[in-house]
């Protein structure tokens, strides 16, 4: 929007700038509506803002004397609107130095709809990065400004498709004299928003746990490749040293790396949760403890922060000892379960968070931690086993596309070549590419809707009474032939297959019924 200037008969002036403000991870346009007119001399904010926003007043009141502005005897009201949205944050503040001086007449230009300036500011105008900077920026690319004024930062990490022009600038002197038309060069680039590539390259030098390394547990493996093209979830049960942990630490090394799209998300989110990305290449897991909170799992405060799952997003959640886990907090985890986002509710705020990501869990089959072991002997009742298991709800069970019981291999005895990490990797990420084709975005078998799974891959009606007699026998729901469809999909997609054939069918009902041993103590392998 221009910036609009206004005057009265008593010398009152006004302006107005845009600029972005963010709600969780959603931005919205922010006008930045100053006035100022003859008066005891004083600045006051509007617009609900946060104690680190009316803090601004200090910045930009210090920026305008530091410029010799005439603000004697003004009294000078800013408003940021829309006013029912919580501001919070100092990435207000070179819009207000923009829009007062405007309105004291100390600035002659015009702002087009299309420009808005986004960054805090030192006491002598200097402009500073901020923390959630990145998803603020993102933002106004979405909102359609063609010209955003940021720090001075390093904007190679931002996409260049959306035809937005980014300029950074040191100072609000080289702000305005770009506003005038004077183009300013040479400008030093900050390292706050940097993603520290030697750090980086440090950390992805790391070899990852290859599943090649893995004796045994062929069926887990063939498992965790379905579930890693279509972003299923899975609970491994077993006795301790089985290689559930060991399963779950291979797991990343069969993920696709990130596309720059997903790593601009991720920074977002990890800037906002005050933490730092591990890596710009492979996908994030985390690894909460057992005794986590809710708060700490999903995300909250007076403020809503991201939490784990939301740091997951794009990876993997690994949630070892399922267990001993709250059953209120595991129940926290319905919603982002199926529907890839978390919304937190606040006295004084709402915001949504995206998560997602793929689960995997590990737990004990019992208390003593050997049910079924052939090693050693379990010293729990049935009655204790029976408490035990129910601590996982029923809905988080249903949930999992996967759940297998797990036995230890024994070492002594030969086991063939199993295949590398890379060769399922490049399976998974072809079975990626074939849904993102065939949907049109980036969605996983596990999360698209399913009538669009119907529109795209119909089964016929032969499979389809084949499916409704299993489902009939074995008493299942229909989020549970939904689920079997689902993983068809997939299993179709490993196989490069236009359709959902028979044999994808038939080997997804086979999980399904090893998902049942869980609960009924059998071992799968």
């Amino acid at each position: 929007m221009e910036v609009i200037e206004t005057k009265g008969v008593d010398d009152e002036l006004s302006a107005t700038v845009m600029t972005v403000g963010l709600n969780g991870m959603d931005g919205y346009r922010v006008k930045v509506e100053v006035n100022a007119r003859k008066d005891k001399e004083a600045f006051v904010i509007v617009g609900l803002p946060d104690a680190s926003v009316k803090e601004s007043k200090e910045r930009v009141w210090s920026t305008l004397y530091e410029r010799d502005a005439d603000i004697h005897e003004k009294k000078i009201t800013v408003n940021l609107s829309p006013p029912e949205f919580k501001k919070t944050g100092p990435g207000y503040d070179a819009a207000m130095v923009i829009a007062v001086l405007k309105s004291i007449g100390e600035l002659d230009v015009e702002l087009r709809e299309d420009q808005c300036i986004i960054g805090a500011i030192s006491l002598n105008g200097e402009m500073q990065p901020f923390e959630g900077l990145v998803p603020v920026i993102t933002n106004a690319m979405k909102l359609g400004f063609k010209e955003i004024y940021i720090p001075p930062i390093n904007t190679r990490l931002f996409p260049t498709t959306l035809g937005t022009e980014l300029i950074p600038v040191s100072t609000i002197s080289g702000l305005i004299s770009h506003l005038q038309g004077q183009i300013t060069l040479d400008i030093p680039l900050s390292p706050p928003i940097e993603l520290r590539e030697t750090q980086q390259m440090n950390k992805e030098e790391v070899p990852q746990m290859d599943f090649q390394a893995i004796i045994g547990h062929t069926r887990a493996k063939r498992a965790l490749e379905i579930a890693a093209a279509g972003g299923h979830h899975v609970l491994l049960s077993g006795p301790p040293g089985c290689g559930k942990s060991m399963l779950a630490e291979a797991f990343p090394s069969i993920f696709p790396n990130l596309d720059p799209e997903q790593a601009l998300e991720l920074y977002g989110i990890y800037q906002l949760g005050r933490e730092e990305l591990p890596s710009v290449k492979y996908r994030p897991m985390r690894h909460p403890h057992h005794s986590a909170s809710g708060v700490s799992l999903l995300g909250g405060g007076t403020y809503p922060k991201p939490g784990e799952i939301s740091f997951a997003h794009c990876g993997i959640l690994f949630l070892d000892e399922l267990a001993e886990f709250s059953k209120k907090t595991l129940d926290m985890l319905r919603q982002p379960l199926e529907s890839g986002r978390i919304t937190i509710s606040r006295a004084k705020q709402t915001v949504t968070y995206p998560a997602e990501f793929t689960l995997i869990a590990a737990t004990n089959p019992c208390p003593c931690g050997y049910d079924g072991s052939s090693q050693r002997y379990c010293v729990c009742t049935p009655k204790q086993i029976a408490s035990y298991k129910q601590r996982i709800s029923g809905p988080i069970l249903d949930r999992m596309d996967f759940a297998l019981t797990l036995t230890s291999v024994p070492l002594n005895q030969a086991h063939p070549k199993t295949e590398s990490s890379t060769v399922i990797k490049k399976r998974v990420s072809k079975a990626r590419e074939q849904q993102y084709n065939r949907y049109g975005k980036q969605l996983l078998n596990n999360r698209v809707p399913f009538q669009l799974i119907q529109d795209t891959s119909p089964i016929s009606n032969q499979q389809m009474q084949y499916l409704h007699q299993i489902c009939w026998e074995n008493k299942w729901s229909n989020r549970t032939q939904i689920k079997i469809i689902r993983v068809a999909r997939t299993i179709s997609d490993l196989f490069e297959e236009t359709s959902i054939s028979e044999q994808a069918l038939k080997e997804a009902i086979e999980w399904k019924m090893f998902s049942n041993h869980f609960m009924n103590g059998e071992k799968d392998g």
